[in-house]
């Protein structure tokens, strides 16, 4: 089959590579879709330590193709969405199903082959069942790019009604992070991008206020005066200085959860300044299965916009190319 398959640092290319096959608790799957994350993003840059060779992708939708011995209750010609990691299914956090903090996991994309590719293996607990009313490319970014800030504000960042949010970062979990805070009974809602393009996203997706850092002096300043009394920030991007700049953003009592991938070291206030504010700073990895089957409920009752959650599709063949591209606000999708 064909597949894109990371070369190590910067490369990545369209190769031949052997077909897979299920084991008997797993599903062979031709992938639909394949959504591009700013974590396969950071992979092709080669900044996480993924071994040349892999094939990157773990936001999947794909169809049933065939189904081993031991799987029941699928057959082929479903259509699915996958949980982004095959997990252990034994350690504690598994077994009171925070899935995401599972203590062996394999990564689809990084520790195990991921989906930029014609077909996968997976098993069967990895899979969820995706309504035909959804696209197949809205079925594989519900997994990671609506799903991830749904666990972060609803789950890490008990996000409550009537509280002002920050969101740094508009990219695809910035932009699904407005609508998921509108949606649980935000009363405003703040978003910090350096991206023109992604600050007019974030005002189409529900933002009552928009900040360009860049274009102000003491950013941290200006965004207090758009967000006054913000208790709640979502940190997307992953770097030192919005974390900072997130952080800053906060009142007294204030959450912030951080979402974004990154090796720097963020600092702290003045521990009198943290410790006398209970300030919190919550990190956020991923979602669950059961999180993605709320997410794609959401979306097949209409109360979540997707209109607008695909920037492209670009098919396989062609798909090397656009890791030398800057990314968009909303997600590419490759379709293999």
């Amino acid at each position: 089959m064909r597949a894109l398959v990371y070369g190590g640092p910067g490369e990545i290319e369209l190769r031949e590579v052997a077909d897979p096959s299920a084991a008997a608790d797993e599903i062979l799957l031709k992938v639909d879709a394949a959504g591009v994350c700013g974590t396969d993003r950071h992979i092709v840059m080669g900044e996480l330590g993924v071994a040349p060779g892999t094939v990157p992708g773990h936001e999947i939708a794909a169809t049933v193709l065939e189904t081993g011995a031991d799987v029941i209750g699928w057959k082929p010609g479903d259509r699915v969405a996958s949980f982004g990691q095959v997990t252990c299914g034994r350690c504690p956090a598994c077994l009171v199903g925070a899935s995401n903090r599972c203590r062996r996991p394999a990564v689809l994309g990084m520790a195990r082959q991921g989906g930029f590719a014609e077909r996968i293996a997976l098993p069967s607990s990895c899979l969820i069942r995706l309504p035909d009313s959804i696209s197949s490319p809205v079925g594989a970014i519900a997994s990671d790019a609506i799903a991830t800030p749904l666990h972060a504000l609803w789950t890490v960042g008990r996000l409550r009604p009537g509280e002002t949010v920050v969101v740094v970062g508009a990219g695809g979990l910035g932009l699904h992070a407005i609508q998921l805070a509108r949606l649980a009974g935000a009363a405003c809602v703040v978003a910090v991008d350096p991206s023109e393009a992604a600050r007019n996203a974030a005002l189409a997706s529900g933002a009552d206020a928009v900040l360009d850092p860049g274009a102000e002096e003491k950013p941290a300043r200006a965004l207090r005066r758009l967000a006054p009394g913000a208790t709640l920030a979502l940190e997307c991007v992953g770097r030192s200085e919005t974390v900072e700049l997130a952080l800053g953003a906060l009142t007294a009592g204030g959450r912030l959860v951080v979402v974004g991938v990154g090796s720097e070291r963020p600092q702290l206030p003045p521990l009198a300044q943290f410790i006398g504010t209970e300030l919190s700073v919550l990190g956020s990895f991923g979602s669950t299965p059961a999180e993605i089957q709320t997410v794609l409920d959401l979306v097949e009752r209409g109360r979540l916009d997707v209109s607008r959650s695909v920037q492209r599709q670009v098919p396989l063949a062609a798909a090397a190319s656009i890791f030398s591209e800057p990314s968009g606000p909303a997600r590419t999708v490759i379709l293999p």
